[in-house]
């Protein structure tokens, strides 16, 4: 065999080599987020929130899954400083409650599944929440992710990456903040100024709602 075969065998060796190991070993942050999809399928419950400094509004989100729980607020401060709550309401299973003026939750005639305690819960297990958590799905089908710096929050150690969502339907950049040790979510930030925080990852939640609400609780319900 010549000289010129055999380089040119160990250079096809050298690309089927590299060709493998790209395909085995995905870059840093592709590995990272997958671990992130696959921990917060064994996610119970957590608190998350949301800041725009755009229009001045504000989130939170209470999820209990061992009930089938999810407790919505949201509210955009007036000129003037005073809250204008757009949205306090309670998913228990397949109900709906919604928070009056006067302080009682009154029971709603929606009955759809989608969006409902249960949805929530269902997508959550299977890793396919998208409005509650990250869309870690859609970053690792159509985001550019890199490494950034290491960081505390919520008393965390986590590694920050940045993202750079490059579909056509979305120019998405930001930072995703996921935990050291259990590969978990704790800050987002977008672009456009929203910051997201999560927090309480499986610890027990409390909710101020009357306890006969809490008492219908089915273990259908629940997961």
């Amino acid at each position: 065999m010549s000289r010129s075969w055999i380089v040119a065998l160990l250079v096809i060796a050298g690309l089927c080599y590299w060709g493998v190991s790209y395909v085995v070993t995905p870059n840093g942050g592709d590995a990272e987020f997958q671990k992130m999809l696959e921990a917060t399928e064994h996610v119970k419950t957590f608190r998350g929130e949301y800041v725009a400094s755009a229009d001045h509004s504000q989130k939170v989100w209470d999820v209990d899954c061992n009930k089938g729980i999810v407790h919505k607020l949201s509210e955009t401060t007036q000129t003037g400083g005073n809250p204008l709550v757009q949205e306090d309401q309670l998913l228990v299973g397949l109900d709906r409650y919604a928070h009056d003026t006067d302080g009682t939750w009154t029971k709603t005639a929606d009955k759809h599944v989608m969006y409902s305690g249960q949805w929530y819960c269902d997508n959550l297990a299977q890793g396919t929440l998208r409005d509650l958590l990250p869309d870690t799905r859609s970053m690792l089908r159509n985001a550019m992710i890199g490494k950034a710096d290491q960081k505390t929050v919520n008393g965390v150690r986590c590694q920050d990456w940045q993202f750079a969502m490059k579909s056509m339907s979305s120019g998405v950049h930001g930072t995703m903040c996921i935990g050291i040790d259990d590969h978990l979510p704790y800050e987002m930030t977008t672009d456009n100024g929203g910051h997201y925080s999560y927090s309480g990852y499986n610890q027990p939640m409390q909710f101020e709602v009357p306890e006969p609400i809490l008492e219908q609780v089915s273990t259908s319900g629940a997961n």
